[in-house]
């Protein structure tokens, strides 16, 4: 899309001219180009937010979300959906030399999004000063270890940190008004004033002292000022789940759907099970499909497992699914899973799409890859199952693998896009010495090398099997 569709967008509304050209300029770089099939549509709902509000940002309707107000932002859920469903919040509070404010709140009945900033009270932080880890409690339960939880933040240009940290809880009762707790500890692990694993227990209720010990900020809010719209299917269906135990020996434990969570920021299916963590693995493996026979999306997670006879509970996180969607299919992935090096193909990057079928069931397309220094970002969707994140091999002429900074010098991490159903995969260089300094950028991964190098890019496939005959359906009418 180019500047003549964005102020087509803009002919009938009237915000401010800098806003404008901002807007224009973000949405136009190709750092903030997600995916190639972002649509007008989109971006038209964006302007319309601008239009109605008068706002300093693209991504806030009602209420102005600064932590998207840089090019650093990373998506963590959709910037629509954020936009519409948040609030202003604006509690601070100070300790040990720092300053850390909740800017705003965006709760639904999967996920909470707590925006913040954190400041140093007497200099400009650098990147070397952001290591604390900040821990929430929702009315006293904390809410910091669901799966697909993110904590993302960056260095702004004034000096302070902007963060958001996205909490699953699906698996939370959380009432319309609530209390929320959000607290650091400022100083390193072994100069720690609590013993033990205190800060990190559920149903602990902080005290005053230990309120005085932390940087501690805390908030009511209510989900009903976000005005969320959720659908919850609560399926109680339970499954025999075969499993082995330590001593190898087959025992069957039961797994149960317990519920699907349809909201503005995502959709999720809750998974209760007594069998080793079996059932969550199992679902997160497997291809689900809706009524029309579309597969849905199954992001990779952490997942949570336990043993035998102890109930442990997995959110699994679906993309494509709606509130209208009618019926589950869930198929499982029986045999062995092996990689296919002869059907695994390599193509010449440099013309979008690239299409790599990565097995019998489904197909990565890839439409766009770009470079700066010291990183590269590769923009895909699935078609059709794709078990996982893929496998991408990046790839010289001559077949080498080529990452910024070699294997052990580059970070590699996967946004999701949830407004377009699609991926970037940052691959950045990441090199530290043996003191744990960040070091600075080395001349091989500049931007012109690593496009010289870089030039091939293969996905991997594999060969399994979907086990239609022992698959799970679910009823969502």
């Amino acid at each position: 899309m180019h500047r003549e569709d964005y102020e087509r967008v803009f002919s009938r509304i009237e915000p401010d001219d800098a806003l404008k050209n901002r807007i224009m300029d973000r949405m136009e770089d190709n750092s903030m180009k997600k995916s190639t099939k972002r649509s007008l549509k989109s971006v038209m709902a964006v302007a319309a937010c601008v239009a109605v509000t008068g706002i300093s940002t693209a991504f806030a309707a009602g209420n102005v979300i600064s932590y998207f107000q840089s090019d650093k932002a990373i998506d963590i859920t959709s910037m629509a959906e954020l936009a519409e469903y948040n609030e202003e919040v604006g509690a601070a509070a100070s300790y040990d030399g720092y300053t850390v404010t909740i800017d705003n709140l965006a709760t639904d009945d999967n996920f909470m999004h707590v925006f913040y900033t954190l400041k140093k009270d007497d200099a400009p932080m650098t990147e070397e000063d952001y290591n604390l880890w900040f821990l929430c409690r929702i009315n006293g339960n904390l809410a910091n270890f669901g799966n697909n939880n993110k904590d993302e933040a960056y260095l702004s240009e004034d000096g302070s940190f902007k963060g958001v940290m996205k909490l699953n809880i699906a698996n939370m009762d959380v009432p319309d008004t609530f209390t929320l707790e959000m607290y650091a500890e400022t100083r390193i692990k072994s100069e720690s004033q609590f013993e033990g694993d205190y800060l990190y227990r559920d149903n602990v209720n902080l005290t005053d002292a230990d309120k005085a010990k932390l940087l501690y900020v805390s908030t009511t809010a209510k989900k009903t000022s976000v005005e969320t719209k959720s659908v919850v299917k609560n399926v109680n269906k339970k499954f025999p789940m075969d499993y082995h135990d330590e001593n190898g020996n087959k025992q069957q434990g039961e797994m149960e759907i317990s519920k699907v969570v349809f909201s503005p920021f995502a959709s999720q299916l809750v998974v209760k099970d007594n069998c080793e963590g079996f059932g969550g693995m199992r679902l997160s493996g497997s291809a689900i499909f809706d009524e029309n026979g579309q597969s849905l999306d199954v992001l990779n997670t952490d997942l949570s497992g336990g043993r035998a006879g102890f109930e442990t509970t997995n959110m699994i996180e679906i993309l494509k699914a709606t509130p209208n969607t009618k019926s589950l299919k869930i198929v499982p992935v029986t045999g062995p899973m092996s990689w296919n090096e002869e059907k695994t193909t390599t193509q010449q990057i440099g013309t979008y799409p690239l299409v790599f079928k990565t097995s019998e069931y489904g197909n990565v397309v890839v439409t766009d890859i770009r470079f700066s220094d010291g990183a590269f970002e590769i923009d895909y969707y699935k078609d059709g199952f794709v078990m996982y994140d893929p496998y991408l091999q990046t790839m010289d002429k001559d077949g080498n693998i080529v990452e910024p900074g070699g294997k052990l010098g580059c970070l590699l991490n996967i946004d999701v896009h949830h407004d377009t159903n699609s991926y970037t995969a940052r691959y950045e260089y990441d090199a530290y010495d043996d003191e744990g300094n960040k070091l600075p950028l080395d001349p091989s991964v500049s931007k012109e090398k690593l496009q010289q190098a870089f030039t091939h890019l293969s996905v991997g496939y594999y060969d399994f099997k979907l086990d239609y005959d022992n698959a799970i359906d679910i009823n969502l009418k």
